[in-house]
């Protein structure tokens, strides 16, 4: 398909790059940049800066210090921006496709959301910076936060139950997301993408001090792009700049100013549910629907969504012993959503699909604030790093949904142009607002080779919800005040060959703005873990290893509602569990040599409901094993350096729909890549890069996940893109 590169787009993209240019730095006689001797952070890893390849040693996700991976007690996995270059991940969601026991995409290649994220057979949460972005519980998740994967320096799954620290979070874990800061000495790239589906992209990332005593830092990150999908009718454009700033008035006090935007416009329908029949089962009579078949109606649907968040980390060292920290951002989404979507199964004679046409004026808006005072001190035999934090979270958010009638399809050749009137807002109109605060205290107390993190957090949390049903003119309002205690206690020991047990018992409590389909509030949903591990660090490599087992038990699960009549509504269940086994193995075995591994096992079935034939039940969309295998090498010497390839395996079982009376067969897809240092073929090419990134090489054709109501979405398939950057 033609690559369009006309108007607003294109023109957006020329002023990313004008927008790039770098401030003047101070030079000498000889042309050469002054800068006076600064301490320059990321000189050695950091739980916020980059990494180099693939094997993390430090996070701060895990106990909200910068703390060696080895001593948390949970479990950790790191994906890096090496590792999401490498990969050529386009989304969070495809970057955390060789991560243990997280399974995404469930919506298949025609999802532009990354909340469908499951960690260990739930729904993840996702944080930036160390604050929870937009949930979109009272909007179906339609206002959750997508931040492009380009700005980011790191991508961390800290898993199980986290609220002790993070106050609402999953009993699964959360993604939480480290942004690009500015750097203390420059950094310049450019990056220009093409590939599949018609795909034009160009970014650029450029840092560095902007006065010779390097006291005022910048960073500033943009990405354009015009694109087609897989799916007819559905185009991928998107707009993304992210300026920082960071002030050191000293050595001991930071202040990071952050913000970004991103604007997508027209791209149609975000999922694009089709019929069993000719996707999950053969169709008899017409065969198989092909990767493009798009069951909307391309003249009437468009998607348009526009996010923004700014704010601010700070940092102030009192000695020491004693530091203070304190984080916020407001982040606010709006979505516009109209589309014609399937209305149920094919119809007796195999092709025709009934279809409605429905619209989602939906928004949030979101203030969060965090504050910590940090202490290490000894007492006796014990060195502490003990931690103080207060939180807070307000967020609120809109949810108005129309829906009416629209012409049914022939979807096995199906000829679009229908008349579709636009519905309106006049089935539905939520309202939302869900307020949080949060006490917590930790200490992390040492004895020698002995690690022990003890935490505490007390919550208040006040919801309130409108929901007027307009076809019936009903109104609904509630209320909901939770309190609860959550906590953590773990143990860990690390030898000197380093190696690291740890047991640790971990519980949340997510109090939620979200209702059933009658407006009724949702009970806080509460979870405990129990979770033994293991890690390894060798000295003599550059590699980590974490395996652990676990128990998890959630009660109030919320589920997808059984009536086909309640559309995107939930219900409450009673108790679901799973145990299991994950492990994931990362290493730079030598220099060029990469490799990631990774493996999990998921007992999972609903425990208790209120509906007895539940019992036992196993949780939609969440396979019992999962596994993949990613290497690459650069050659470093010899007639071949600078060359690189790489590829990688994944598999996902089967799994079932809501019912538990549809099963989606496994999957398994391969990945490919290569690459050239440009440098070592003339050395007037220094630093660029030329890459190529195959994703489901041998295109399998598979289903992603099938819902409650009829229909299923496709998974991905093959794209390939060619990226070449260029660093100075």
């Amino acid at each position: 398909m033609p690559v369009r590169l006309a108007g607003t787009y294109g023109a957006s993209i020329a002023a990313l790059f004008i927008l790039s240019m770098e401030p003047a730095q101070a030079q000498d006689a000889s042309g050469q940049i002054r800068l006076d001797t600064i301490e320059v952070q990321g000189q050695g890893e950091t739980g916020t800066g980059p990494v180099n390849g693939y094997v993390a040693t430090r996070s701060t996700t895990g106990s909200k210090t910068d703390t060696p991976i080895l001593e948390v007690p949970q479990t950790i996995n790191v994906v890096t921006a090496d590792q999401i270059r490498a990969q050529g991940a386009q989304s969070v969601s495809e970057a955390l496709r060789y991560t243990a026991g997280v399974r995404t995409e469930l919506y298949g290649g025609a999802s532009q959301f990354d909340s469908y994220t499951q960690i260990r057979g739930f729904k993840g949460d996702l944080f930036l910076d160390g604050m929870r972005l937009p949930d979109g519980a009272a909007t179906a998740d339609w206002t959750t936060s997508v931040i492009e994967p380009y700005g980011l320096e790191r991508i961390e799954v800290l898993k199980g139950p986290s609220s002790v620290l993070y106050g609402q979070s999953g009993p699964g874990g959360l993604v939480n997301m480290v942004s690009k800061r500015p750097l203390a000495t420059p950094f310049r790239e450019i990056q220009l993408q093409t590939g599949s589906h018609g795909r034009a992209q160009a970014a650029f990332d450029f840092s560095g001090p902007i006065d010779p005593q390097g006291q005022f830092l910048y960073r500033l990150t943009g990405l354009g792009r015009i694109s087609e999908t897989q799916t007819d009718f559905i185009d991928d454009n998107r707009l993304f700049i992210a300026p920082a700033f960071t002030w050191r008035p000293s050595a001991d006090t930071t202040l990071t100013v952050m913000a970004q935007y991103m604007r997508e416009r027209d791209g149609k329908t975000s999922f694009n549910y089709l019929p069993s029949s000719g996707t999950l089962y053969p169709n008899r009579v017409n065969g198989r629907l092909p990767w493009n078949r798009y069951a909307g109606e391309p003249g009437f649907d468009r998607f348009d969504r526009d996010q923004g968040s700014v704010g601010y980390a700070f940092e102030h060292r009192f000695n020491d012993s004693l530091s203070f920290s304190q984080n916020l951002r407001y982040t606010q989404n709006d979505i516009y959503l109209r589309a014609v979507n399937r209305n149920g199964e094919l119809l007796a004679d195999n092709r025709t699909l009934n279809r409605a046409a429905f619209r989602i004026d939906a928004a949030a808006r979101a203030l969060t604030l965090d504050n910590r005072l940090e202490a290490k001190f000894g007492t006796g035999l014990l060195s502490h790093t003990a931690l103080l934090g207060l939180d807070y979270r307000n967020e609120t958010s809109e949810y108005d949904v129309g829906r009416g009638p629209a012409a049914s399809i022939q979807i096995f050749n199906p000829v679009y142009g229908a008349a579709i009137a636009d519905p309106g807002i006049n089935f539905q109109r939520k309202d939302a607002e869900l307020r949080q605060l949060g006490f917590y205290v930790q200490d992390q107390i040492k004895y020698e080779r002995w690690i022990a993190t003890l935490s505490g957090r007390y919550d208040i949390a006040d919801t309130k919800t409108r929901t007027h049903t307009l076809t019936t003119n009903a109104l609904v309002r509630s209320k909901a005040n939770d309190r609860a205690f959550s906590g953590r206690a773990g143990l860990s020991y690390v030898f000197d060959n380093g190696i690291a047990p740890y047991v640790s018992v971990s519980t949340s409590f997510q109090p939620t703005a979200e209702t059933d389909f009658y407006g009724n509030a949702f009970k806080p949903l509460t979870a405990t873990q129990y979770e033994a591990g293991i890690k390894y660090q060798p000295s003599w490599i550059n590699a980590s290893l974490t395996a652990a087992v676990f128990d998890i038990r959630q009660q109030n699960a919320p589920s997808a509602d059984p009536n086909p009549a309640h559309s995107f509504a939930r219900v409450q269940l009673g108790e679901v569990s799973v145990r299991g086994f994950d492990i994931e193995a990362r290493a730079q075995l030598t220099e060029g040599l990469g490799l990631i591994a990774s493996y999990a096992l998921l007992d999972h079935e609903v425990t208790k409901s209120t509906v007895a034939a539940d019992i036992g039940k196993r949780l939609p969309a969440t396979p019992m094993h999962q596994g993949s295998l990613w290497a690459d090498y650069t050659f470093q010497g010899g007639a071949l350096a600078g060359l690189g390839f790489g590829g990688g395996i994944r598999y996902v079982g089967s799994t079932y729909d809501t019912n538990n009376t549809v099963r989606i067969p496994s999957y398994t897809l391969v990945d490919a890549s290569l690459s050239y240092d440009l440098g070592k073929l003339a050395p007037a090419l220094d630093g660029a890069k030329l890459a190529v990134v195959a994703k489901n090489l041998f295109d399998r054709y598979y289903v992603s996940q099938c819902g409650n109501v009829p229909g299923c979405t496709l998974g991905s398939r093959r794209s390939v893109l060619a990226t070449l950057t260029y660093r100075w």
